[in-house]
């Protein structure tokens, strides 16, 4: 029956029901950095189910001296707060992280985890604090509160792709509180809308920070992942350097190697990163590799190493000794602007045509984008054994934009005459302890008449020449030799020998009647790996201790030219291996002395530490029987070592650098990259 005069309704739904005023809720919200310092006069307004059907006006205001934003007169609704994306982005760009991070583990391979999930519970001493007063808590980005999207400077690539970790959902949907949990206060902890950026410093002083981040970087090289998977160039500077939560790292053969970073505004976070590899242009043309990334301060250029693999191509570039005049000239095309190397000397002719393949392939990068670039910013180099030979040639040709250089494990790439005209190239050379690579080509003037004589068969005669000299280590320093570049950061193994005097046929003696006596020459179990960077020792410092001055005493121009060759190697006195060249050999010594270095009195100390302090007390114990010159030798190495903790000393300085330092040294596992102590 559809009638409704003919229902009843015991209930009257029309009734007058007398009822007074309705009580009124209110709310607080304090907007806080990582640092706990307030978000003050910030642009809000906040709307709820009564705002969004015109019954009341929208909550609008500032947010006061301390970010508190308080709201009375509520009905007991749920509530959003929203706070203008501009001004909110412009604040939190200035506002620095906090030193150490919640570092959420990535998700591997076919897990389903979110890659930016929420802070874990009880990280935050904001957190820790407002519970204890009986708040409430909230981590948040600043997507989670904005009304809609900043403008970006610079603009993003895709506009339509916002930045993950800041902006996890993309819908502007402002902070919502629930109706039961009006009448009291909510700590908003916002993220600072910043981004990492590789601690490097420009610097003619060496810096342990560059000798590690260029490290990485010359392992990031090697990837041939693609530009979307992890461990790319392009995922690592446009995506992990993005996300603030985590600590960016890069890839070896299953290793992640944690990165020295600083934050900074977004604004300057890295805009432009590209891998090139020749042999995928089109149409393809040898085989070198790079990539370049850059942002709001520097240029960085990673040249990729020898690849032992299938088709040996690099190999053939590593052994094309001849050497081959400098001009660049006349190679150049029109459009790629290009300038002679050096004016006098010649240059490894496998590593020369190397470049000359990469930089006529690539002209608008290597001869517009970067260069363009760098106008405004500092240039950073970098690369392992023959990326090292590559990037000094970069180097070269772009002498005039001041680039500094970091290598590691380089062979000689450009002779005598050449090298002295780049001296003022600032550029440091590390060296593994007995790594072949670096001592080859020989030290030796290669232009025989080999190379000149027979045509295209002179080459391969010339290079079975040199390869024999080498391998009988004559050394020809006649006329224009190969020789290195750059100042030396040597690992170096450290040995002591006994000497005892002995009789051993006492009835059998010279024509004066005395017996002969023969020295014998032992080993001693305690040996040491030693960082040894002898241009620290000349700086001139008013706070050295007495080491440092022992040093600059001891380490005079005589000695300095002794132990390290102004334009060759170290000599170590042992057989030569190509075990010591890769960078898993070099990274490792690299990351225990920032680790040290960090924190010398780091307990438990580290195995390095152990291993030194056993061999200074073998010193102390056989000092009498030890070689004088050995002895000598050996402590001021020594005194060497203990100058590294001034290679951070930038860093420091350095706005954010102390606490970059102190960020590495939480989550940077000393046990982690096996290094050779030689216990």
């Amino acid at each position: 029956m559809n009638d409704f005069s003919h229902r009843t309704d015991t209930l009257n739904p029309r009734k007058e029901v007398i009822c007074g005023k309705q009580k009124q809720h209110w709310i607080e919200f304090q907007l806080l950095d990582e640092l706990s310092e307030p978000l003050a006069n910030l642009p809000y307004r906040a709307v709820n189910e009564a705002t969004r059907e015109k019954l009341v006006p929208e909550f609008a205001g500032r947010s006061d001296a301390q970010g508190v934003i308080r709201i009375d007169g509520l009905h007991p609704l749920p509530i959003t707060l929203l706070i203008e994306a501009n001004p909110l982005a412009e604040l939190l760009q200035t506002r620095r992280l906090r030193a150490e991070r919640a570092e959420p583990p990535r998700p591997g391979v076919g897990e389903r985890t979110l890659l930016y999930g929420p802070q874990r519970s009880g990280f935050s001493p904001i957190e820790k604090k407002a519970l204890a007063a009986g708040h409430q808590y909230h981590y948040l980005r600043i997507g989670q509160l904005c009304d809609e999207a900043p403008d970006f400077e610079p603009p993003l690539a895709d506009s339509k792709r916002l930045p993950a970790y800041h902006f996890p959902d993309g819908k502007f949907q402002g902070f919502t509180v629930s109706g039961g949990e009006l009448e009291r206060r909510h700590v908003l902890e916002v993220c600072p809308f910043r981004a990492w950026s590789l601690v490097l410093h420009h610097q003619s002083e060496y810096s342990l920070a560059n000798a590690y981040n260029l490290g990485l970087m010359s392992i990031l090289a090697y990837s041939v992942s693609p530009e979307t998977e992890v461990g790319s160039a392009e995922e690592f500077f446009l995506e992990q350097c993005l996300d603030i939560s985590r600590t960016p790292r890069v890839r070896d053969n299953g290793q992640m190697w944690p990165c020295l970073v600083l934050d900074v505004p977004f604004s300057q976070r890295y805009t432009q990163a590209l891998m090139l590899d020749t042999q995928k242009a089109d149409p393809p043309e040898g085989h070198t590799q790079l990539f370049y990334a850059v942002n709001a301060t520097h240029v960085l250029v990673a040249w990729r190493g020898t690849e032992m693999g299938f088709p040996f191509s690099d190999l053939m570039t590593d052994l094309t000794f001849r050497p081959t005049k400098l001009g660049v000239q006349a190679s150049c095309e029109p459009k790629v602007p290009c300038g002679d190397l050096a004016p006098v000397g010649s240059v490894h002719m496998g590593f020369r045509d190397a470049y000359e393949v990469a930089r006529k392939v690539y002209a608008k990068d290597l001869g517009g984008k970067i260069p363009e670039a760098i106008e405004s910013k500092k240039l950073f180099i970098c690369g392992h054994s023959l990326g090292g030979a590559l990037g000094l040639v970069h180097a070269a040709a772009l002498k005039a934009l001041n680039p500094l250089l970091y290598t590691y494990g380089m062979p000689r790439t450009f002779t005598l005459h050449a090298v002295q005209f780049l001296g003022d190239l600032w550029h440091f050379r590390h060296v593994n302890d007995t790594d072949l690579i670096p001592r080859v080509p020989p030290e030796a003037a290669l232009d025989n008449y080999l190379y000149d004589v027979y045509g295209p068969m002179g080459t391969l005669m010339g290079l079975t020449w040199s390869v024999r000299q080498a391998a009988l280590g004559s050394i020809f320093k006649h006329e224009d030799p190969f020789s290195h570049h750059g100042e030396i950061a040597m690992f170096f193994r450290a040995e002591q020998h006994l000497q005892q005097g002995i009789t051993p046929y006492p009835a059998y003696r010279k024509p004066d009647g005395t017996p002969y006596r023969s020295v014998i020459t032992a080993e001693l179990p305690e040996k040491a790996k030693l960082y040894l960077v002898p241009s620290l020792s000349e700086a001139n410092d008013q706070q050295a201790d007495q080491a440092t001055q022992r040093l600059n005493t001891s380490l005079d121009a005589e000695s300095r030219a002794r132990f390290f060759p102004r334009y060759g190697n170290t000599a170590v006195g042992r057989m030569l291996r190509i075990g010591d060249h890769f960078m898993s050999q070099y990274q490792p010594y690299i990351h225990n002395q920032l680790l040290e270095s960090i924190n010398p009195e780091r307990n438990p100390l580290l195995e390095r530490q152990v291993r030194r302090r056993e061999f200074e007390r073998q010193m102390e114990e056989h000092g009498d029987s030890i070689p004088e010159d050995e002895l000598t030798r050996n402590r001021i190495f020594l005194d060497l070592q203990r100058l590294m903790d001034r290679a951070l000393r930038v860093t420091h300085q350095t706005e954010g650098g102390t606490e970059a330092l102190e960020r590495f040294d939480a989550i940077a596992d000393p046990q982690a990259y096996y290094e050779k102590t030689y216990g």
